[in-house]
């Protein structure tokens, strides 16, 4: 037990559809759209859901979890929802604090949103975020993060919208038995075209080719296993604990935009957690039983998380 370590990757949800305002649209279908949007937002707040996925990380007890689509929303210059602070407190309410390892800024945007008579201007910034458990024995010993070059530009109504995309890693060391180091990473590829997702994968493994040693991979690659296209050399760690690759038990994505229906619609697994020098002793998912609902009865997030426990080899 002294060489082993849990670990979390796990998309949190920005809150809407932003799909909806992407594209050019005639005027009367983007009011809709902006209006559904709006909607979603409200019904999907964090501070809603912010307690519902800090008790299922502190039920799991995981040394490092890596976190994609961290948010902080804003009204003007005030901010509104911020993802980090409101689940670290919630955390800390359950006993089971986390600290932010590393943290790496990825996209951000603004638009206006109509409430009541007033024009509303909302910024949305997202984040890939590395925490640790307080109490782990997991060590971090050093940080790195970065963006990806390859950014997608889509239209957003009258303009165009650059996608950034990042990773973020840290360092590690397991107290106890020498040679205990490894690395793990967190990242968030592109998931609205598949050419760019892929340049950005191919752009991380090769920032990563000089990371000889143990390695922990974990994110959103907005890809299914058969177009993932990850090296051989690791290892997907819930198929290596026997679990099928497709199917509904293994699907980490998407519930609905508002997270209100009442079946699950997870149908696509696109969250992972790749290894290379470590055992995998076993894996599961978190956020996609109807137990793991909030009090309100929607979905934590519009993903599933995938926990892992891993044996230094």
């Amino acid at each position: 037990m002294g060489r082993r370590v849990r670990v979390a990757t796990y998309n949190l949800y920005l809150g809407a559809d932003l799909g909806l305002l992407l594209g050019h649209r005639p005027p009367a279908e983007l009011a809709a759209h902006r209006a559904e949007v709006q909607r979603q937002l409200a019904v999907t707040a964090f501070p809603r859901r912010a307690a519902t996925v800090a008790r299922l990380l502190a039920r799991e007890r995981l040394d490092l979890v890596a976190l994609q689509e961290v948010c902080t929303w804003s009204a003007g210059e005030v901010p509104m929802w911020d993802y980090t602070r409101l689940l670290l407190a919630e955390l800390e309410a359950l006993g089971e604090p986390y600290d932010v390892v590393v943290s790496q800024p990825t996209f951000h945007g603004t638009g206006d949103l109509q409430v009541e008579e007033e024009t509303v201007s909302l910024r949305l910034e997202g984040s890939n975020t590395i925490l640790r458990r307080r109490g782990s024995r997991v060590r971090v010993e050093s940080t790195r993060a970065g963006l990806f070059g390859s950014a997608l530009r889509l239209p957003l109504e009258a303009v165009a919208v650059t996608i950034e995309r990042g990773w973020c890693q840290a360092g590690c060391t397991v107290d106890g038995p020498d040679d205990t180091t490894f690395t793990f990473v967190d990242t968030h590829t592109e998931a609205y075209e598949a050419g760019s997702r892929e340049r950005q994968r191919d752009e991380l493994l090769a920032r990563l080719a000089g990371e000889a040693g143990r390695l922990v991979v974990a994110g959103d690659f907005n890809a299914g296993p058969e177009d993932v296209g990850m090296p051989r050399d690791l290892r997907d760690a819930w198929t290596a604990a026997g679990h099928p690759s497709q199917g509904t038990s293994a699907a980490t994505c998407g519930q609905a935009a508002d997270l209100g229906n009442r079946e699950s619609r997870l149908t696509e697994r696109i969250d992972y957690v790749w290894v290379r020098g470590l055992d995998v002793v076993s894996s599961h998912r978190i956020g996609a039983e109807p137990g793991d609902k909030t009090p309100e009865g929607r979905w934590p997030s519009d993903h599933a998380g995938v926990v892992a426990e891993l044996e230094l080899v």
